[in-house]
Parts: structure tokens; sequence; C-alpha cells
């Protein structure tokens, strides 16, 4: 079997199959780049399947026997995502009770995956930058000077050349990083993919949820094929997830299907109940003029029902700002900023990032 006709059928177990133009061109590139050492930086939207073809390359590369190691840049504070990428030593800060190996240390030999490195802290791109260049680093609180063999692929949803316009990433690290890149198209950009996608998560989930559920009808596949998923791949197999579980038929019919994602786009809608973020300095507060004492149960499971959302279409730093604020106003409707960035252990300035996530996720702006 030759490289291409098994890196062919890799993608189909990894449940990429696809039949657009657009894909196998990603397919193709991806196999020529598995086989080198180069950095390879991935691009698309959320859900598109970044981590997957991350895992293909690594799968189809000289490193298939060594580690696949990933982290998600965007879900760490500036002050832990040190010492999840490079590690650190006992007593290195206040709660380091013990050493911790960090992921580049663990990837020796193999490969590391940074998801969303536009989100990576500013502080922390210099190292990172670093570690690519010399092949070597010093553990947060350490001495030591540790040597890694990692070949490394990013990923981002972001406009990276945006972002070093805005000084909000590193130029010198984006031109080393992006060396090769492959870009996803979205799912709606290759609509003939749906098909084989939707009956490959049939197979799949059916088994996996003990249903008999073999077939879609031809008017929900048409259904599932005119709409939007903003939310791409990841999106069309939750809601084909749901719709078998809802189900009680051997087929998925449209209107099982239409109910699915109708209560998604439904859930994500927001009412008064929902708390707002003010732009005081000083102050974080909802929009109740009740006591705390009457509207804290019925907020909280407003905001649960938000996080459900997240859980579904979301990305883990969006869930993460989600559960923090679920934290803060399970417990006080009116505090400062510092009070609550205190209580959850973070700083002011990532306290402020969290709530830009979730106002934006909430609709609150």
């Amino acid at each position: 079997m030759d490289e291409k006709t098994r890196f062919a059928e890799y993608n189909v177990t990894r449940h990429i199959v696809s039949e657009s133009a657009q894909m196998q061109a990603v397919f193709e590139y991806a196999r020529r780049v598995a086989s080198t050492k180069a950095t390879v930086l991935i691009t698309g939207e959320t859900g598109v399947g970044k981590e997957v073809i991350a895992q293909a390359i690594h799968d189809n590369s000289p490193r298939r026997k060594g580690p696949f190691k990933e982290i998600n840049c965007g879900a760490f504070s500036k002050e832990l995502i040190q010492s999840e990428l490079f590690g650190h030593e006992k007593g290195a800060f206040t709660t380091a009770i013990r050493q911790h190996r960090g992921i580049f240390e663990q990837a020796n030999g193999g490969t590391l995956f940074l998801d969303e490195v536009g989100e990576m802290p500013f502080e922390a791109q210099v190292k990172l930058l670093r570690v690519l260049e010399d092949k070597e680093f010093t553990p947060v609180g350490g001495e030591q000077v540790i040597k890694v063999d990692v070949r490394l692929i990013a990923a981002t949803n972001i406009n990276l050349k945006t972002a070093v316009n805005e000084k909000r990433f590193r130029e010198d690290l984006y031109y080393r990083l992006n060396l090769f890149r492959i870009q996803i198209p979205p799912l709606r950009n290759r609509r003939s993919d749906i098909p084989p996608l939707v009956q490959n998560f049939v197979a799949e989930l059916s088994e996996e949820h003990n249903k008999s559920v073999t077939r879609v009808t031809s008017e929900a596949l048409a259904y599932l094929q005119n709409a939007d998923w903003p939310g791409n791949v990841r999106e069309l197999r939750n809601v084909i997830e749901a719709a078998i579980i809802l189900t009680e038929d051997e087929k998925l019919g449209e209107e099982v299907v239409k109910l699915v994602v109708e209560n998604l786009d439904t859930s994500e809608e927001t009412s008064d109940m929902i708390p707002t973020v003010s732009d005081n300095s000083n102050a974080v507060v909802t929009g109740y003029s009740q006591t705390s004492e009457e509207t804290s149960p019925t907020l909280v499971e407003n905001i649960k029902d938000g996080l459900w959302t997240l859980i579904w279409k979301g990305t883990i730093p969006e869930i993460t700002a989600h559960i923090s604020l679920m934290r803060y106003v399970s417990e006080v409707q009116q505090r400062s900023k510092k009070d609550i960035a205190k209580h959850l252990k973070i700083s002011v300035p990532t306290l402020d990032k969290y709530c830009g996530y979730a106002k934006k996720m909430l609709k609150m702006e």
C-alpha cells in the first residue's frame, strides 16, 4: 500500500471523510507535509477539524510512534500557561506543591499540537519563540536547561496577521509558525461533504448509543445540507448525536433533526434574566434590582442554560470563561472586579477577558 492510499484510508477512520475538492486539497497538503519536520499552521473556523488534521499529520509522520500531545493555549491564564507548557519546580509558586513536567517535555520525540495559539498570552509567546529556535527551555522556578526534540503543529481560528498588526501576537513568532499553512474551509463552503459525514456519524453514534438507526431520510438530509453550520463539523456531529438519542425509529427524519437544530438556536437567545457585565472599571454587576437571595437561583439556572449551549458549540476558552461567570454570580450579585478576581484566583485582566468571552457568547453586547 503506497503512502497516499494509506493516508486516504486513515482519513476515513478519523471521521474526516470527504467528497469535496476543497478537503481533498487539504488532505493532499497534509500528506505531503507529514513526512517532513516542518512546523505546520492550521487555520479555520471553530469545529472544522483542525485537531483531526493535526493528528493525521502526526500519525503519518516518522514520529508516529512518539507521543502526540495537545494543549489549548486559550484555556489558561498568563500565570499558568508557562507552567503548562514548560513545567515547574516544586515551590516555584504558592500552589506548586510538587514538580510538574510541561507539555513540551511530555511531547519529546513526538508532536505537540498548540490549539488556539492566537490566544496565547504575550509573555508566553516570547518563551515559545525561544524554544522553537533553540529547542531547549528552563522550567518555571528551575535552573536546569531541558533539551527537546518536538515537531510543532499550531492551530488558530483568528487571523494571526491581524493580531500581529494589533500588537496582540509577536510578528517574529508569526513568521516562525507560518512556515507551512493549511487552511480548512468551513462546512458551509463544502456542502457536498455533509451527506458522507452524516452517514458516518449515524453509523458511529448509533452503535455508541445502542440504537438501531441505520439511515437518514432524504428530507432530513436536504434540511441538513441547507443549514449554515456556524459550528461546522463539530456542530453537525452534535446534532446527529442528539437526534439519534431522541428518535425511536430506525431512520432519522426531518422532524427530529429540525427539532434539535431549532432547540439549539433557541437556547442561545438571551432574556432579561441573563446577567450583564458593566463597563465600569470598578464593579461587575447584574441587571437585577432585586437582592441576591431572591434572584440567584433563577439567575444561575439561566447561566447554566448558556453553558449547555457552549458545551455544544463553544470552544474550551469560552466554556472556561462561562464557568467562571457561573462561579461568581452564584455567590454575589455585585462585587468589585478585584474581589472577584481574587476569589477566582485569577488576575483582573484575565477576568476582563473571561467576561468578554461570556458577553460575546451570551449576546449581551
